[in-house]
């Protein structure tokens, strides 16, 4: 998508947004305090959970989408993740459904900031930028962590977290030729799968060289085909065949270094110790802290550079 942005007289600035799971409220606090200081940007690229709060705030919603995500506790957000139907374990459908309060049935065209999200298509291995349509479906399909909630099929793509590929999606800004471009993450990987992770499937993909694994899975899929499905199970994705093909995807990009074009400022917050699986009021109000106390430490830096 080609923008007109660096075409402005005013110099823009466009940030990247990490995957940050349980802790996207930081973003909730980051945005609300650069809006404060007058550093409304541009255009946002961003993949994975901060994409629920990049869409609220360009429709206009931060406020109350604030004030929902503050006073949730960990047995309102079990509510929201039913279990999933095929390709992964749980479904999005209905954060899907509570995302569109804040998006009021916006699509892409008519906000402002621009925006871009990040995410995969797990059959090929492919970036997909959703830049156009329907806000809502877009950011629930950036924060479907493969194997763990179903992929979505969406323009004859089956699609899932771009934070599969790149953590900081800078590519789509560049491509809209804002002027300064400011990264933050909130990651310490450069993929969504850790080391450890890729390690395990690395093994087990030798493993299956060394011992014919490949002989055995193909006759146990055609066991399996021998027992009748509906059309609409046929049609959908098997939950550890996403998860292999979505690990099989984070090596070959691991292995090719593939990397997002570099940033003018790259916020990388200390988060300290914290549970990945904790979603508690406290930890979420933690994080919003934590993210107005990063913005307000680095909006004169982002001013400087707006400047110069």
């Amino acid at each position: 998508m080609q923008s007109n942005l660096g075409d402005k007289k005013k110099k823009t600035f466009g940030l990247a947004l990490s995957g940050s799971g349980n802790r996207s409220s930081f973003y909730i606090g980051f945005l609300e305090v650069l809006d404060e200081q007058g550093l409304r940007p541009d255009y946002i690229s961003v993949c994975s959970g901060g994409s629920l709060v990049a869409a609220a705030y360009a429709c206009g919603s931060l406020p109350e989408f604030k004030e929902r995500v503050l006073n949730l506790d960990t047995a309102q957000i079990k509510q929201l993740v039913l279990k999933g139907n095929g390709g992964g374990y749980y479904s999005l459908d209905l954060v899907e459904e509570e995302i569109r309060k804040y998006t009021k049935g916006l699509r892409f065209e008519d906000v402002r900031p621009l925006m871009s999200f990040s995410c995969v298509d797990v059959e090929t291995g492919e970036k997909v930028l959703m830049q156009m349509g329907d806000i809502a479906r877009a950011a629930r399909i950036s924060c479907t962590l493969p194997g763990i909630f179903e992929p979505v099929v969406w323009g004859g793509r089956t699609l899932v977290d771009g934070g599969l590929l790149t953590i900081v999606p800078t590519e789509s800004l560049k491509q809209a030729n804002v002027d300064v471009v400011v990264g933050v993450t909130l990651r310490g990987t450069k993929h969504i799968f850790t080391s450890k992770q890729l390690t395990v499937k690395k093994m087990y993909n030798l493993m299956k060289k060394i011992f014919f694994v490949e002989e055995i899975n193909e006759m146990l899929d055609w066991i399996i085909s021998l027992i009748p499905e509906t059309e609409e199970e046929e049609k959908r994705p098997r939950t550890f065949s996403v998860l292999g093909k979505s690990l099989d995807i984070a090596l070959a990009a691991q292995k090719l270094d593939l990397q997002e074009p570099p940033c003018d400022m790259l916020i990388q917050p200390k988060l300290g110790k914290y549970k990945r699986s904790e979603f508690s009021s406290q930890t979420i109000r933690r994080f919003y802290e934590l993210g107005r106390q990063t913005a307000s430490e680095n909006s004169g830096k982002i001013k400087e550079l707006l400047e110069q």
